[in-house]
């Protein structure tokens, strides 16, 4: 057919464009890549998030958690939990015990005394037992768990338990309160008691 054309006399305009919704060309780079500018692309992270700087990817993590830095990995373990170290992982298990014993001897008075009060603050497991180790013949003891804020003003935790020559019998609170002390006292005037208290506890 005369004066068609099978070849372009420009090939620029035998190229298809592509517009946006603005009615401008998509941008691109010198290499015919995708151009995103400051003006394109934008990442807002939230608060300790992802964020991206003009010299690349930053991570802020939260307090005592994951942060990337120029060396590595890092983890800020919470206390007493996991550690990464230098060397590879390592697990804190340790734990630290207290083991004190008291013995209360000869004692007849049947109103009843408090032993010494064990500071509880800082353990996380404790225990109080109490042993009769008594002699004489029928020297049966109450005792009691008693707890306080203040070391001034204490609490019946539980209600006095009997204890026969050789019993033994462990106090626990169910209530958190700063101190713990065996309160104990004879059953019989006549019939003194002995008695052997252990304070054991986790740290």
């Amino acid at each position: 057919m005369p004066n068609y054309k099978v070849f372009q006399d420009n090939p620029d305009q035998a190229r298809i464009k592509i517009y946006g919704n603005q009615n401008l060309a998509v941008n691109t780079d010198t290499s015919g890549n995708l151009g995103i500018t400051s003006t394109g692309l934008a990442i807002t992270p939230p608060a300790d998030g992802l964020s991206i700087t003009s010299t690349g990817l930053a991570i802020t993590p939260p307090a005592d958690g994951l942060s990337i830095t120029s060396t590595g990995l890092a983890i800020t373990p919470p206390a007493d939990g996991l550690l990464i170290t230098s060397t590879g992982l390592a697990v804190l298990t340790s734990l630290g015990t207290s083991d004190v014993s008291t013995t209360i001897a000869n004692i007849s008075d049947t109103a009843g005394s408090p032993d010494v009060a064990y500071n509880v603050l800082a353990e996380r497991e404790w225990t109080l037992a109490v042993v009769n180790n008594s002699t004489a013949a029928n020297a049966q003891a109450v005792v009691k768990l008693q707890i306080s804020p203040d070391d001034t003003h204490w609490l019946d935790e539980v209600s006095y338990v009997t204890l026969s020559i050789g019993d033994v019998y462990g106090l626990v609170s169910s209530t958190f309160m700063k101190y713990a002390r065996v309160y104990y006292a004879a059953v019989n005037a006549a019939s003194a008691i002995t008695l052997n208290v252990f304070f054991q506890a986790q740290t």
